[in-house]
């Protein structure tokens, strides 16, 4: 498709609106754009790989349609593996799909302390609702029984007397609703220009009058169907960035754009145990066990983790000599997680010559004791539940087989570095504040400094919230385009 396209192009486009990134953010502005009758052309570094045609294995989708074939990480004291997606669609193309509102408390305290107007829970909810009624479907088929991976962790939370809940999932009879397959082929239907396997290299910008600086286009490298890339001009009246908390970030500095940008990335580090139950679980059918214990949100969440070959082998890799025999018992066992709502801070800078940029994570004290506190919350409910071992993501950890014997503070404090942390959640690199002073974007995601840019991708988030990003990403994007769409035709 994109190939087709650029052959029959020089190496100069232009349009009214250049999106950059294809995920949640990117299409929930383009379609939107695109349905008020703007020009919209979107670029995307990744394949365009539709659902039709997504690989058959864990390994080849990897390969395939995640950056650096799933292998990212954030350098630090105790490195964070993070997982990007690098494909048409971004993140919704890989990830569960759940869906989750930031609760209406911490949209409020996020008004306060970083001095947004017109926002909190009332000014977000009209945004929100439309990303329901995109995505989720208005009456979910009965299923039955949650499956017995989410099921037995809501026995262990009902047993500990923990809250919890079932999780909302955009999908319905079983088709997950990515951008491929809901806002991407809607927006290409009002008239919006795709071009996959374009990556955004340098903004190209110049001061204004009043001080305010003006995008005249982005500098771009695009592989034609014959394998070359091609430098290809984009010329644009207006610039919407959705290129990821990583890479929004390092293209604005790459392009001498810098104030507060890329110094504050946040995440949600993620630690995994691994429950031997002693009898099949039936977790390789649970692609996506849809309950969580809720009863510290949004500080911390436990939920039930997507169980394959390769996750399965890395948990057994971290202590290969203690837990080599659940190898031929792996239909006993399931995957479950802790994620935290970190307060630390990394950073983002792309380097001379490289690709990829670097980024520098290095969790708090008080984020390794939330981590803990999960982990034992979470491994008594699971032995609660009738697990016979409960093993975390600690190097050379043999497991527990009592709630008397958790000891993952003790670990966590002493010995950090033996924590196999990942992320899979990412924002806040380019934040919003009230204050130009201490944000990158104001509360409409405009650019602090420029005329015609604004971010439409979690790298915009204040904070990390505490839950799936992916529907507040999806509503800070539509209220972006919103605000752009009032006043079109002033932006330049």
């Amino acid at each position: 498709m994109n190939g087709d396209f650029l052959l029959s192009l020089p190496a100069a486009l232009d349009c009214e609106v250049l999106v950059v990134g294809s995920g949640a953010g990117g299409c929930m502005a383009a379609d939107a754009l695109a349905g008020a009758g703007a020009d919209v052309l979107m670029i995307e570094e990744g394949p365009y790989v539709p659902q039709s045609a997504m690989p058959k294995t864990s390994a080849s989708e990897v390969q395939a349609m995640w950056r650096g074939g799933g292998l990212t990480a954030a350098f630090g004291p105790v490195p964070v593996a993070y997982a990007e997606a690098r494909c048409v669609g971004g993140g919704t193309e890989i990830n569960s799909g759940i869906m989750q509102r930031v609760p209406d408390a911490l949209l409020e305290e996020w008004a306060r302390i970083h001095a947004l107007a017109d926002f909190g829970a009332d000014a977000l909810r009209p945004y929100y609702d439309k990303v329901w009624a995109e995505l989720v479907p208005a009456a979910p088929p009965e299923t039955g029984p949650p499956g017995r991976v989410a099921g037995l962790l809501q026995l262990g939370a009902q047993r500990k007397g923990l809250r919890h809940e079932a999780l909302v999932r955009a999908a319905d009879g079983g088709r997950r609703h990515s951008m491929t397959a809901t806002l991407l082929p809607r927006a290409q239907a009002r008239g919006m220009r795709l071009v996959a396997q374009c990556e955004a290299r340098k903004i190209i910008w110049k001061r204004g009058a009043g001080g305010r600086a003006v995008v005249r286009g982005v500098e771009a490298h695009a592989t034609g169907p014959d394998g070359q890339r091609r430098r290809v001009h984009i010329a644009c009246k207006q610039l919407f960035l959705a290129a990821g908390a990583i890479h929004t970030p390092a293209l604005l500095r790459r392009s001498g754009i810098t104030e507060n940008i890329g110094n504050s990335l946040r995440l949600h580090p993620v630690l995994k145990v691994l429950a031997d139950f002693g009898e099949p679980t039936g977790a390789m059918a649970e692609r996506v066990p849809l309950a969580a214990i809720t009863e510290f949100m949004p500080s911390l969440r436990m939920g039930g983790s997507v169980f394959t070959p390769g996750f399965f082998g890395m948990a057994l890799a971290e202590n290969w000599r203690d837990r080599a025999a659940l190898l031929p018992r792996h239909r006993d066992c399931a995957l479950y997680y802790t994620m935290a709502r970190a307060q630390a801070r990394g950073r983002v800078r792309p380097l001379p010559g490289m690709a990829e940029p670097l980024v520098r994570y290095a969790p708090t004290d008080t984020d390794r004791a939330a981590l803990a506190r999960g982990l034992e919350s979470l491994a008594g409910a699971l032995l609660a539940a009738g697990a016979r071992r409960v093993i975390p993501s600690l190097a050379g950890h043999p497991g527990w087989d009592s709630e008397s014997a958790i000891d993952a503070m003790r670990i966590m404090e002493s010995a950090p570095a033996r924590a196999q942390m990942m992320a899979i959640h990412l924002m806040g690199s380019c934040p919003m504040h009230g204050d130009r002073a201490q944000g990158a974007v104001d509360p409409f995601g405009r650019l602090y400094g420029f005329k015609n840019a604004v971010i439409a991708d979690a790298s915009a988030m204040p904070e990390a919230p505490g839950v799936n990003p992916q529907a507040t990403v999806m509503a800070l994007a539509a209220r972006a385009a919103a605000s752009w769409l009032a006043v079109r035709g002033q932006s330049v």
